[in-house]
């Protein structure tokens, strides 16, 4: 493996190297590889398409679109945004990989290593965050572009400081990064990722179950989680019927032992989670002790994957 600390960039090789995120691109995913390939060198790339709200993002910030990801012979690869296996392109192999930034738990089948790994994980509410501390304490300045993405991946992935995710760092950090951007009301940018993310109208149900979709796996019990972020709930809960349907074709494809989507209303702050079968209501109802009524279950003030319904979920399989 080819020597790369993220302590000491101007040691690191750089040649064939990219930065590289989740399964599902979201703003944060994209923003972080592309502010890491400007900061430690390399070029960003993606291991799938783009949501409506991260396709707006880089119209808006004037970037290119990451090239998707390739098998090349000799290429390293940094991740940013995730550390799981089950969420690594099929192209990258565990010895390609020399760098990890992330702000997500190590847990349900991490990547591992053979070899000592320089990595950087931060209870944080973006990995975008941890990028622009970084480039701050290296003392590096940025492009507006790079800073707009950024911003955007830190407003994404807090919700515009609403997700119970959000650490002290990510407002501060948001407000420098929209001064280098040349962003005057970052709230504006972040209400306008919003509603790009909300219209779903046009996008096929299949998409809108795999736009923002997870899989884990919690004592042999393989599950996948799927969320869309929306101000306008009732558009995919009238398409409830149609969820079902993928939700059912899925969790066969996969394998999957539990399936679930959770619609999240992110003007109210409280979630909608589609139940597919008895066995999802039956896990459902024991980790967020709600009842399940025409294959639906109101969740109260959760928002996040993350930090409130997997964590339920897993620790309802462990225990």
């Amino acid at each position: 493996m080819a020597f790369f600390d993220l302590e000491t960039p101007e040691n690191n090789e750089t040649d064939k190297l990219v930065w590289l995120g989740h399964l599902s691109p979201d703003s944060d995913t994209i923003g972080s590889a592309i502010g890491a390939a400007e900061l430690f060198g390399g070029e960003a790339r993606r291991a799938g398409e783009l949501n409506k709200e991260t396709a707006f993002v880089v119209d808006y910030c004037g970037v290119e679109v990451p090239k998707m990801i390739s098998k090349v012979e000799g290429q390293k690869v940094g991740l940013v945004d995730f550390n799981q296996k089950t969420q690594l392109h099929k192209d990258v192999d565990n010895k390609d990989i020399v760098a990890i930034i992330d702000h997500h738990a190590i847990q349900d089948q991490p990547i591992t290593f053979n070899t000592a790994m320089s990595v950087d994980i931060r209870p944080w509410g973006s990995a975008a965050t941890i990028l622009a501390d970084r480039f701050e304490k290296m003392g590096k300045d940025m492009t507006p572009t790079t800073a707009c993405m950024l911003l955007a991946g830190i407003l994404s992935d807090t919700l515009i400081f609403e997700s119970p995710t959000t650490c002290p760092f990510d407002k501060p950090f948001a407000e420098k990064l929209a001064k280098i951007a040349g962003i005057e009301d970052l709230y504006d940018f972040g209400q306008k990722m919003m509603e790009a993310k909300s219209d779903l109208a046009d996008v096929s149900t299949y998409d809108v179950l795999k736009g923002d979709f997870k899989h884990y796996e919690i004592n042999g019990k393989k599950v996948g989680f799927g969320v869309a972020e929306t101000l306008l709930p009732e558009q995919l809960l009238d398409r409830k019927a149609d969820l079902l349907a993928e939700m059912k074709g899925e969790k066969a494809k996969q394998g999957l032992d539990f399936i679930f989507f959770a619609i999240v209303d992110t003007k109210t702050k409280n979630s909608h989670l589609v139940i597919y079968s008895d066995a999802e209501a039956e896990l459902a109802a024991k980790a967020y002790g709600e009842a399940t009524a025409e294959q639906l279950m109101y969740l109260p003030g959760m928002m996040s994957r993350k930090s409130q319904l997997m964590p339920a979920v897993q620790a309802t399989l462990s225990a």
